[in-house]
């Protein structure tokens, strides 16, 4: 009878585990909000993004919304992005003291369930949720900078980051 050898597999250097690998948080963001654009909506979103465009500030997580645009800026661009909106006549909102948290996971999209499960443990955490975006490789979440830490905190928690 031939003897039977046993397969050993290594992860690569290069190679992560599956899973949640990192939770980072960072600050100094604003979400601005413009809605009630005027029709063609197209061109009135072109119009908002070139006036910010003109103010000098770049603009991060941009997403279409059914009246207007939100994206989020550098909190010390909030003046440059107010004076902007406010000479083209435009309805806005501007919420300063914004975190983003991000959840790294290799192929995040790719795992069944970890986004949900991520979105469900943000809402669980209590934190009032501005924005979620998601990459192949992590979710980026918004929220008011007083809970960031605590999201933080509770997303290492539960998915064992850190250990």
């Amino acid at each position: 009878m031939a003897q039977q050898q046993k397969l050993s597999v290594k992860e690569t250097a290069f190679e992560k585990q599956r899973g949640i690998s990192q939770i980072d948080v960072r600050g100094g963001f604003a979400q601005v909000h413009v809605s009630r654009l005027k029709d063609p909506l197209v061109e009135s979103r072109l119009q908002v993004l070139k006036a910010v465009a003109e103010a000098g500030v770049s603009v991060d997580f941009m997403k279409l919304t059914p009246s207007g645009v939100s994206f989020l800026i550098a909190e010390a661009n909030s003046g440059d992005v107010e004076a902007a909106l406010e000479n083209i006549g435009v309805h806005y909102t501007i919420r300063k003291d914004r975190c983003v948290v991000l959840v790294h996971a290799v192929n995040m999209r790719d795992e069944e369930g970890l986004t949900a499960s991520v979105v469900q443990q943000a809402i669980a955490s209590g934190a009032i949720v501005d924005h979620i975006s998601d990459m192949h490789d992590r979710m980026l979440i918004v929220v008011e900078s007083k809970f960031a830490e605590t999201l933080a905190s509770q997303l290492k928690e539960a998915n064992h980051v850190g250990e």
